[in-house]
């Protein structure tokens, strides 16, 4: 028999699950690393999926393997005999991977880590669909777990975000909502504090949603974070979506004085908000009614008419137009 024909091509891979930071999972499959990822985010127990943090192929996987696991149990990092988990971040592992494939002349065939911003940015371009991406939130969701598994403060309030946004998602899918939502928000990340008192909003659920945004204003208010205030417009749209669920749940906004101070831009942001919605009457009509509240609870807060500044005086306009028309009708 000719040497290599015992030899066994495949693949080594690198696993993270965000359930169990500080753990690695490093195997061997002969086939797809993410078929072998996806089998094992359904067998186990853990309450979200691994993913896949790398991938090196071998000529013979099966002695890489045992090399490498070899190479981890002399540093003391298996976590139990018998068990493929180990103690290290993935770039630690990646990297004696790679050692062992310079050693045994590995095949060049392998895939480093994406950066986590390069793993959010190609998670939204498949969340949207953007330029030649096809829209896939399975995709999506994989790059997002992928991130949130690297210490990502935004992966999980992606994560948590898509589940809401789809409203037809199942009650395991909620449960997982909540689940991503949470540790965002426990390792600092207060925006996900709005996302869960929207999944609140459609349960209906108007206790624990006014609680979701007392725990936003007080975590921001105290415990500010640059990196999770991403975009000029998060805050003032974070304000418009609280208004507008406080409506359809009939409660009144109790934050009044954060409203007040954030007036100017939340104003800018609902009037820029009705004209991108011009084709969806309820959204309108949900923006429209926000607008006429805002007008009439938080301009007077504002200087009066001639120092107002141009958008609060659109604001003004497109109030005034709502105001003539009947209270259920849309331009």
């Amino acid at each position: 028999m000719h040497p290599e024909a015992a030899l066994e091509q495949g693949w080594i891979y690198v696993l993270v699950n965000s359930s169990i930071p500080g753990l690695v999972k490093v195997g061997r499959t002969t086939r797809s690393a993410h078929e072998r990822a996806a089998e094992l985010s359904a067998a186990t127990g853990v309450a979200t999926p691994f993913v896949l943090a790398f991938e090196q192929a071998f000529a013979d996987c099966e002695t890489a393997e045992r090399d490498i696991h070899a190479e981890l149990d002399r540093r003391g990092l298996r976590v139990a005999p018998n068990r493929e988990f180990f103690h290290g971040s993935p770039a630690e592992i990646v990297r004696l991977v790679l050692e062992v494939a310079a050693t045994a002349g590995a095949s060049p065939a392998w895939r480093p880590a994406a950066s986590v911003a390069e793993l959010l940015a190609e998670g939204e371009r498949h969340l949207h669909g953007t330029g030649e991406t096809l829209q896939d939130f399975g995709e999506a969701m994989r790059c997002y777990r992928l991130a949130a598994a690297r210490g990502s403060l935004l992966a999980h309030e992606r994560l948590g975000a898509i589940y809401v946004q789809i409203r037809s998602v199942s009650r395991a899918d909620r449960r997982r909502a909540l689940h991503h939502l949470k540790e965002g928000a426990r390792r600092g990340n207060y925006y996900c504090y709005c996302e869960m008192a929207l999944l609140f909003a459609q349960e209906g659920h108007a206790e624990n949603f006014g609680k979701a945004w007392d725990l936003f204003f007080d975590r921001r208010a105290h415990a500010f974070l640059a990196e999770v205030e991403t975009g000029r417009d998060l805050y003032p749209a974070a304000l418009r979506s609280y208004i507008a669920a406080c409506l359809e749940l009939d409660l009144p906004p109790r934050h009044i004085a954060e409203l007040s101070a954030a007036a100017d831009a939340l104003m800018h942001n609902l009037v820029d908000a009705l004209d991108r919605v011009r084709d969806a009457p309820e959204a309108r009509q949900r923006l429209a009614a926000a607008l006429r509240w805002s007008y009439e609870n938080l301009l007077p807060e504002l200087p009066p008419q001639p120092a107002m500044n141009r958008r609060a005086r659109c604001a003004r306009m497109w109030w005034k137009g709502w105001a003539m028309a009947p209270r259920g009708a849309v331009a």
